[in-house]
């Protein structure tokens, strides 16, 4: 079985995360007191870095790093796992009681046996969507669709994007789209009602390389166009780091052979 490379993202200082054994990214560094943070944690405002464009690229900010700064020193062979400071990859057979206490020789070091290309955690199932939360964000949803309110498979992604982060926006940066990516991308936002979140993968680094390529060429054009929209709220802040959430499960879904596996998240932090 082949090594993992552990990386962790996380914009604040947490002492478990040195017990860990992993690699860990600052995200938003160029704005937080370094001082406060130790010093081996890699920043993202070093080397080729987005780092001032944090508050709306969340997590990509230390992507974009990972990927300009460490990615080249490593080989396209490698298996590459990236956590958050609350979600962490472990093993299949895992205590059921994981914390911060029993982590590290829980986390998941190897990879498993299986012909897959990548490891994601389960999707989020659309159909779930309450309709008080239709009905209270989805007005122009259902004044253009009224069927929405009745027919649960109209609860597709780009249904659900319009309700938390914006009405058209999804279908907006998709129009940006490479022409060869496009019209796969429309229909995938369109018919599956379900995704693969969080940002959280393992995967090879020659697949994440070609990943990292085709999501901020398509984020930079949608930073661009959305210049004028103010992005303030949950919902609209990180903009940029849910579109490329949306991006990235269709590319994993579109492109490579996958295998679910399990994480867990830290609710004692």
């Amino acid at each position: 079985m082949s090594f993992i490379h552990h990386f962790c993202i996380t914009s604040k200082n947490y002492s478990f995360l040195e017990k860990l054994h992993i690699d860990v990214i600052l995200s938003g560094a160029i704005n937080k007191d370094l001082n406060k943070f130790p010093s081996k944690w890699y920043k993202d405002s070093t080397g080729e870095n987005i780092s001032e464009k944090n508050i709306n690229f969340g997590t990509l900010s230390s992507h974009y790093w990972f990927w300009k700064n460490k990615s080249p020193l490593m080989e396209k062979e490698d298996w590459i796992a990236f956590n958050h400071y609350r979600r962490f990859w472990v093993q299949e057979n895992s205590l059921k009681d994981i914390n911060i206490s029993n982590l590290n020789e829980n986390i998941l070091r190897q990879i498993p046996s299986g012909n897959f290309d990548v490891l994601l955690p389960k999707k989020i199932q659309l159909e779930n969507l309450k309709l008080s939360k239709l009905l209270k964000k989805g007005f122009l949803n259902y004044v253009k669709n009224p069927k929405i309110l009745f027919n649960r498979e109209k609860y597709n992604i780009n249904l659900h994007f319009d309700l938390f982060h914006g009405y058209n926006l999804l279908n907006r940066a998709s129009e940006l789209l490479d022409y060869g990516e496009k019209e796969r991308f429309k229909n995938y936002i369109n018919t599956e009602h379900s995704f693969y979140p969080l940002q959280i993968f393992i995967t090879k680094k020659k697949f994440l390389d070609l990943l990292y390529e085709k999501t901020f060429k398509w984020i930079f054009k949608c930073e661009k166009t959305f210049a004028n929209i103010e992005l303030k709220g949950y919902g609209k802040e990180r903009l940029y780091d849910f579109l490329a959430e949306r991006y990235f499960s269709f590319f994993f879904a579109k492109n490579l052979k996958i295998k679910t596996w399990p994480y867990i998240l830290l609710n004692e932090i």
